[in-house]
């Protein structure tokens, strides 16, 4: 039998008003809306479900807590408490920081580890569940070679900009222009990497094994015109090297260039006679490609011809130089590589009052700071 709405009095309808003049949180609001309609007495339950957008059943849930409590009963919320976290604040904390350092290989040492900390034994979906709500993926790690100096890596990172200033000094009122610079090895010899398919389905990508490689040189512009430089050669050696560095060189032979660069055997050393005149070098701590943004070229280049078999070198340096086109054509993109980190800030620390990349981008970053 439907229930009608009853008449609720004059007193209760005068503190529904009184209510409804002061300040209320959104839920307390839309619970005197839905009790001061029904005192109205100007619309029926289906139209004060339509109006307050609540279901029949909470009408009369409202309506009867009212009655029965009055409007203390109906602005005060029933919260019983939710069920106690599974990792206090401390613990989280520390959950975080084994996520951070990589520390869980599997989910079965996350729920290990949670056992050993807390003396709770959590079922796997709920430590999938947890590693979920705390942002924990799973993720491929970088290696990092066991003889780096972490050490050095950061002075690396703290001193650049007294480098760059200091180089500037030196420049006698030419322009510095900064570049990181690296070297990817191609062939012939396939790179698989994952694709897109169906579940259930066994993708297929052709593969021969064919021992025939080349050597993609390339220097990225950090800020100024952010321009790229590449080369490609059958082989890599020290004359080598020399000729791309006199490729950058001659770009903008009124500058000095300022190469950042590991320190491979087959780059040149700050005194070789080799190195052209206006080539300054900064060379990396070892074992530090973190450090070095174009780095991430080599996974565009990977992209580029992954899944596919190359019967010569030829078009597979067609094919890179066509993925790499979007970088020759735009100093935006080359800008979205380097990104807005550290050596970014580095640079434009260096360079002010030095005329240190002294181009509109730059400047406008200045007259921000």
């Amino acid at each position: 039998m439907a229930r009608y709405l009853p008449d609720v009095g004059a007193t209760n309808a005068a503190e529904l008003e009184k209510a409804w003049r002061e300040r209320q949180e959104p839920w307390q609001r839309q619970r005197l809306l839905v009790v001061r309609l029904v005192a109205q007495h100007e619309l029926n339950a289906e139209q004060i479900v339509a109006a307050a957008g609540v279901a029949r059943s909470t009408v009369f849930r409202y309506l009867d807590t009212f009655l029965t409590s009055g409007l203390a009963g109906l602005l005060a919320r029933e919260h019983k408490g939710g069920h106690p976290p599974t990792l206090g604040a401390a613990d989280q904390a520390a959950f975080l920081e084994q996520l951070r350092l990589g520390e869980f290989r599997r989910a079965k040492e996350a729920q290990a580890w949670i056992k050993a900390r807390t003396q709770r034994t959590l079922a796997l979906s709920s430590v999938y569940s947890l590693l979920g709500k705390v942002g924990g993926v799973l993720k491929v790690p970088r290696k990092t070679h066991a003889k780096k100096d972490a050490a050095a890596a950061e002075s690396f990172k703290a001193t650049l900009a007294e480098k760059l200033a200091a180089l500037s000094a030196k420049a006698e009122g030419r322009a510095l222009r900064l570049w990181v610079l690296d070297e990817h090895r191609y062939g012939l010899l396939p790179v698989i990497r994952r694709c897109w398919s169906l579940k259930g389905v066994r993708v297929h990508v052709p593969y021969a094994t064919r021992y025939l490689w080349g050597y993609l040189h390339e220097a990225l512009e950090v800020d100024g015109q952010n321009k790229v430089e590449l080369l490609f050669t059958p082989a890599i050696d020290q004359d080598i090297h020399a000729t791309f560095l006199r490729q950058i060189a001659d770009s903008d032979p009124t500058a000095w260039h300022v190469i950042i660069a590991d320190q491979a055997g087959f780059h040149l050393q700050a005194d070789d006679t080799r190195l052209p005149a206006n080539i300054r070098l900064l060379p990396l701590p070892p074992y530090s490609p973190e450090l070095n943004p174009v780095e991430k070229l080599g996974d565009l280049v990977k992209d580029a011809i992954c899944n596919q078999l190359f019967t010569a070198l030829r078009p597979l340096e067609d094919a890179i130089l066509a993925e790499l086109e979007p970088l020759r054509q735009s100093g935006a993109r080359v800008a979205e590589l380097i990104g807005q980190g550290w050596l970014l800030e580095q640079a434009n620390a260096g360079c002010v009052g030095t005329g240190f990349l002294d181009t509109r981008q730059s400047l406008i970053r200045r007259l921000k700071g």
